[in-house]
């Protein structure tokens, strides 16, 4: 499971047009204020009245999933190879056999229950396994199927699309006067709350006074709330990377010595997700820019790196993984490297199949190029930044191209959902 699903970069402007870069002048070009400088714009900031932006994020980007006639589907070309199609496919129909029959969602106006969704995946799975053109496919979806699109509330019909990767950063089995900020084991009194409890927030600890309260904030987890309980996973010199690797939710732990292990979510503190981003930029402090660029920003703050890193107060806890393993996804399975998708599940379940069509970067040389593109999902994840049925972050993967690439995915999209009829 994801934590913010690379939702800093909804800090940036959607481009009209994805004809060229749109996110930053090249690296080298990018003029960043002196640390001084930044210092004193965040001392005045009105943004900084961090009560008053408590959950400082953008608001749901739509309204509504509706059903559509079949004559909207775009003809579904897929640019990846069927084997991933195949593979989602099965971890759906894995998904809702583990459901009891009585399990259900609501597709926009529509309930469904487990038998139904089992049905829809082995219906998908036969017709992919089929090996029709794509002209075939699309006829025996438009007649096979309930089509239902996640509709933007402007009219357009579009939805968001942006990315996330399995982060890697560099870490010590030991703290040293560099390695000074832990990865963070889940805490014992972690609570995941439920809507009997009455509170407003995901996580959770009962304190003294036996009353269920969020959990420390990042702030008090750099200042010692956790020292003593033996939760340090490993040490990084960067807090700034340590937030990295939660809005991607899973990633590699690289040692010194070139050995690695992965880690996984494991829960997380109950405070609201605030785009740190949004805030520098909305202060002035820094342009629009990729999201592995702000990273390499923060890193490079010195004393002040914390400060800013402290301005997100959602805070994530991890568990080890086999060095082997993919990150799983709020589905409880693995996610699949270009087709599983992180959604809002109060608008759009877990465990169905769509197609997506938008705008994507591909690293070219030392920059990007972008170009359209259509393929078939599955939602296989939630992120706490993912808000709205209109906002997908699609997984892009492992390694330095999924790294560039989906830093610098942002684009309006469409996404349609199968039901069988």
């Amino acid at each position: 499971m994801k934590s913010a699903a690379l939702s800093l970069l909804l800090a940036l402007p959607l481009p009209a047009t994805c004809q060229a870069p749109w996110y930053a002048a090249p690296r080298e070009e990018i003029s960043f204020p002196a640390p001084e400088l930044a210092a004193d714009i965040l001392d005045t900031c009105p943004k900084l009245n961090l009560k008053a932006n408590e959950g400082y994020a953008d608001a749901p980007a739509v309204k509504e999933v509706a059903q559509v006639g079949g004559e909207v589907l775009p003809l579904p070309a897929d640019d990846l190879e069927r084997a991933g199609l195949l593979e989602i496919l099965k971890t759906d129909l894995d998904y809702w056999n583990a459901r009891p029959d009585s399990a259900k969602i609501q597709v926009g106006p529509d309930s469904y229950d487990a038998p139904r969704l089992r049905r829809t995946a082995q219906a998908l799975r036969e017709l992919f396994a089929s090996e029709l053109p794509a002209a075939e496919i699309q006829r025996a979806l438009k007649e096979r199927f309930r089509i239902y699109r996640a509709s933007a509330d402007d009219g357009t019909g579009k939805t968001v699309i942006t990315g996330y990767y399995e982060a890697e950063i560099k870490v010590s089995r030991t703290p040293d006067a560099q390695h000074k900020y832990a990865v963070h084991l889940k805490p014992a009194d972690l609570v995941k709350t439920t809507p009997a409890m009455g509170v407003d927030f995901d996580y959770g600890r009962y304190d003294e006074a036996g009353s269920l309260v969020r959990h420390y904030s990042r702030e008090g987890i750099h200042a010692g709330a956790l020292a003593g309980q033996g939760l340090e996973l490993v040490w990084s010199a960067h807090p700034s990377q340590i937030m990295l690797l939660q809005i991607q939710g899973s990633g590699i732990l690289r040692f010194p010595d070139g050995d690695y292990t992965r880690a996984g979510f494991d829960g997380a503190n109950g405070h609201p997700f605030r785009s740190v981003q949004k805030i520098l930029i909305d202060c002035g402090e820094v342009p629009a820019m990729s999201f592995k660029d702000f990273i390499a920003y923060l890193s490079a703050q010195g004393p002040r790196e914390e400060r800013l890193a402290d301005l997100n107060p959602r805070y994530i806890y991890f568990k080890e993984r086999p060095k082997d393993s993919r990150p799983y996804g709020a589905i409880g399975r693995a996610l699949t490297p270009g087709r599983s998708v992180a959604i809002d599940p109060k608008y759009v379940p877990l465990g169905l199949f769509g197609l997506l069509k938008s705008r994507r970067p591909v690293a070219s040389g030392p920059g990007l190029a972008f170009k359209d593109f259509s393929r078939f999902v599955s939602t296989h994840d939630t992120g706490s930044a993912i808000r709205g049925p209109g906002r997908v972050d699609l997984f892009w993967g492992s390694g330095a191209t999924a790294e560039t690439e989906a830093s610098s995915m942002k684009a309006p999209g469409e996404l349609y959902l199968f039901i069988i009829k």
